[in-house]
């Protein structure tokens, strides 16, 4: 950003040093351009202070974040570990003929089991069993 203004500063004394007049209309014109480039080149600057600022303070959050989760849920809290001790049942539903897919708890319940795709009854505690494939 430094460079920016230092750019926008060159132009400025150029158009000084060429001896261009503010009372003609190129002179004008070329004043108030530069003019204009400074203030961008500032609104530029202030808005890369005040990124910076948000990065340094997301950063800091992210961090608190991680030690309340810490705290909450365990150290070792990631979704994996509990994906690899879930063990399914793929199904082939008798109505529609979709395999589904059931974590083996569920049928430790004593609800019906219902199909996800057409909402029928594949299986219920009163004996209407299903065909399964362990996964």
């Amino acid at each position: 950003m430094y460079d920016l203004n230092e750019r926008v500063s060159y132009l400025r004394g150029l158009v000084d040093g060429t001896g261009i007049k503010e009372d003609t209309d190129e002179g004008k014109l070329l004043t108030h351009i530069i003019d204009v480039l400074d203030e961008m080149a500032q609104a530029m600057s202030e808005l890369e202070t005040s990124q910076s600022e948000l990065d340094d303070y997301v950063e800091t959050i992210d961090g608190d974040l991680t030690d309340l989760e810490d705290q909450v849920f365990g150290e070792e809290s990631g979704g994996e570990e509990k994906e690899e001790d879930s063990h399914y049942i793929e199904v082939e539903c008798p109505h529609c003929h979709e395999t589904v897919y059931f974590d083996e708890g569920i049928f430790d319940g004593e609800d019906d089991i219902v199909c996800p795709n057409c909402n029928k009854t594949i299986y219920s505690e009163d004996g209407n069993d299903i065909e399964s494939h362990s996964d």
